[in-house]
């Protein structure tokens, strides 16, 4: 294997473990600051450091100059892969466990062929719809106790958390031609200066009523895990990844987070695995990867 491609493939597994410690680091977050604030000051500090990377990047190479219908594209993205996405998913998981979340967001993938298949880039097959529907078979025994009553505990903060993930597949479709003309850098930084300027006026009164200098050392390095790690170096990797695959191959990278992150939360947060999340979650898996499977036109 050529050594630039054991170097993409280094990226891509780092982008994984990013993506699964995004979630330990918020419900930590999440202990000291309601959802909105966490969102603001993970969007906002995010791009305190990225005007760092752009001034620093702009000198390497030169820019052309950004038009009008340029901004308006990178506030759409903004719109729909952090104002609606990052919202959705931090509240979602303020009301539900890591673990939920993590299997829950493994939907993008299916989101992102609907998608696909709404701007015809994609054909829905009996095989594909068939795996849509024994996933969300799985995300239903999710909420169910082994005498089958409905639990209510996780239930919202499941629903959350997949209307957060349908946002985002659509932000990965659209990223697809950011990440082509525009560049990784260049579009991580311009999508979060107009995430910023739609969340801090919203979120900075959150931010301020947090009494900062009596943290424990776990909320600072939560912090900075989601406005550096997760929000900075995923995100450029996120791109830098999309130049050289297709948005819904890139989507599946996905499948891997609730093995890590599940493990993850057990170790770290104490969170308990209930024998019909075992059921549900195989479910779940089964049908994305039925619905990915490469025989499937």
């Amino acid at each position: 294997m050529r050594p630039a491609r054991i170097k993409f493939y280094c990226l891509i597994s780092l982008l994984v473990l990013l993506w699964c410690g995004n979630f330990i680091a918020l419900k930590v977050c999440l202990r000291v600051m309601p959802p909105l604030g966490v969102t603001a000051f993970r969007v906002s500090s995010a791009a305190l450091i990225l005007t760092f990377v752009y001034f620093y990047s702009r000198r390497q190479r030169r820019f052309r100059t950004l038009r009008k219908e340029d901004w308006a594209f990178f506030f759409k993205l903004a719109l729909t892969g952090l104002v609606i996405n990052q919202t959705l998913f931090v509240l979602g998981l303020s009301y539900t466990t890591v673990a939920h979340s993590a299997l829950i967001v493994t939907f993008g993938p299916l989101f992102t062929l609907v998608f696909a298949w709404l701007r015809g880039q994609e054909l829905l097959t009996l095989r594909k719809v068939g795996g849509m529907a024994l996933s969300v078979i799985g995300i239903l025994l999710l909420n169910f106790n082994k005498d089958f009553t409905l639990q209510t505990q996780n239930l919202l903060g499941d629903l959350f958390t997949l209307m957060g993930s349908m946002a985002f597949a659509y932000f990965t479709v659209l990223s697809k031609n950011a990440a082509s003309v525009y560049g990784s850098v260049r579009s991580t930084c311009f999508i979060y200066f107009a995430g910023a300027s739609m969340f801090l006026p919203i979120g900075l009164p959150f931010i301020l009523k947090v009494h900062w200098f009596c943290l424990d050392w776990g909320s600072y390095l939560a912090f900075f895990y989601v406005a550096a790690l997760s929000s900075v170096v995923a995100q450029l990797i996120f791109y830098y990844a999309l130049r050289r695959m297709s948005a819904s191959r890139l989507a599946t990278l996905t499948y891997l987070q609730p093995v890590v992150t599940t493990i993850s939360s057990v170790t770290i947060l104490s969170e308990k695995l209930t024998f019909n999340f075992i059921i549900g979650g195989t479910i779940v898996l089964s049908g994305i990867v039925l619905t990915q499977r490469p025989g499937s036109r």
